[in-house]
């Protein structure tokens, strides 16, 4: 299938074929645009089989892949970001500035990874940074990551101000408090791109967000549970977050509006905490059900999914409450797998790491990065497994 109708001319047309087209790419051709976004002027200097092993592809699969934006074959594709790169340096030359894509070889861009959030999500988070400085070289990525109920927001909105003062630019997972936003405004304030990832900061001054609609996928989750019930069902949808995070607001939001519309026999009875602490969590529910009665959903727009699973299998409950959940981890894999969990909502860490990583060079170089709004995936026991 051709990703482009005409064979892109020059590095800019390339860049806005390889940006728009990603949702009609499978995994390994995501994988190998995102290293060409990351690395365009060094990939000018690479073979096909370099590229592939960067990408942990074969290099026969970088070949079909260019020729699937119109191009004859690896070597005709090279020589459009070759010129790209002469031109650049011809341009530093007369401007008596130093090049733009040769320091991007020599000189690596050094950037960081903060994280607040669940142990599990923590995990997969500085897993796809990793993935993604193994296959781009020129790029290190520092990663630290901290779970919700183990750091205080001033704690943590210290720990951006020291990110800021040894990096290029911070990729952030925070949730909304008045210090996180101020040290976020203080750093782009001197200069340093911070993307807000999965979970925005738009208070914040941020310099973009990647990530789901989290909106929609909360309103994914109505959907999918009301049609998950036999018709008619009347019943009471338990409702798990955590501290502040804007997508579990947004969630939230956007799961209410479905269930109201579209099935109004079903209605959010109560919302407990999880403090994305499975141990927590396992009591709130089990707490919950004693007071209450078993539900007919459980909807966990927060982390600890271990926590609910656990919750229902002591209650005897795994068959008869359905239940949805957000990240598609080791232990919402295994909840899936053995029919605890009914759906998980997830996204593209790699491609988001990978977009972040763009917004951040975009904004290096004096342009304005837009938000970067990915596809929510919807998993089952039958597609969640690692292949």
């Amino acid at each position: 299938m051709l990703l482009s109708r005409s064979k892109p001319q020059s590095a800019s047309e390339l860049m806005t074929i390889l940006n728009s087209a990603q949702d009609n790419m499978g995994k390994g051709g995501r994988r190998v645009a995102n290293f060409f976004i990351a690395n365009l002027g060094e990939t000018a200097l690479l073979s096909s089989s370099e590229v592939a092993t960067r990408c942990g592809v074969n290099a026969s699969s970088v070949v079909r892949f260019v020729q699937t934006l119109g191009f004859s074959g690896y070597r005709e594709f090279q020589s459009v970001l070759q010129q790209h790169l002469s031109k650049s340096m011809v341009e530093a030359r007369h401007s008596g500035a130093g090049g733009i894509s040769l320091p991007e070889i020599s000189k690596p861009l050094r950037l960081y990874l903060l994280v607040d959030s669940g142990r599990s999500f923590n995990e997969a988070a500085e897993a796809a940074a990793k993935n993604f400085s193994a296959q781009n070289p020129s790029i290190e990525i520092e990663t630290e990551s901290h779970v919700s109920y183990a750091v205080e927001p001033e704690d943590f909105a210290r720990r951006i101000t020291s990110a800021a003062e040894r990096s290029d630019g911070i990729i952030l997972v925070a949730r909304e408090h008045p210090a996180i936003n101020d040290a976020v405004r203080a750093a782009t304030g001197h200069g340093l791109p911070v993307i807000s990832l999965t979970t925005d900061l738009p208070l914040s001054g941020r310099s973009a967000y990647v990530g789901s609609d989290q909106y929609v996928s909360g309103a994914t989750a109505a959907w999918l549970c009301g049609r998950m019930l036999p018709h008619g069902t009347v019943g009471k949808v338990l409702f798990v977050c955590s501290v502040p995070f804007r997508c579990q607001q947004d969630r939230e939001q956007g799961f209410r509006h479905v269930l109201r519309s579209e099935f109004s026999t079903l209605a959010i009875d109560e919302r407990v905490s999880s403090n994305e602490s499975i141990e927590v969590i396992y009591e709130a529910v089990r707490r919950y059900i004693a007071k209450s009665g078993p539900p007919a959903a459980i909807y966990n727009v927060s982390g600890a999914n271990l926590g609910v699973g656990r919750a229902l299998e002591a209650e005897g409950l795994t068959h008869s409450t359905v239940f949805i959940g957000h990240e598609l981890n080791t232990n919402s894999r295994s909840l899936l797998e053995r029919g605890i969990m009914d759906v998980t909502i997830g996204h593209d860490f790699d491609r988001e790491v990978a977009l972040s990583v763009e917004c951040i060079r975009m904004a290096l170089q004096g342009v304005q990065p837009i938000n970067r709004i990915t596809q929510s995936q919807v998993f089952t026991r039958f597609n969640c497994a690692i292949f």
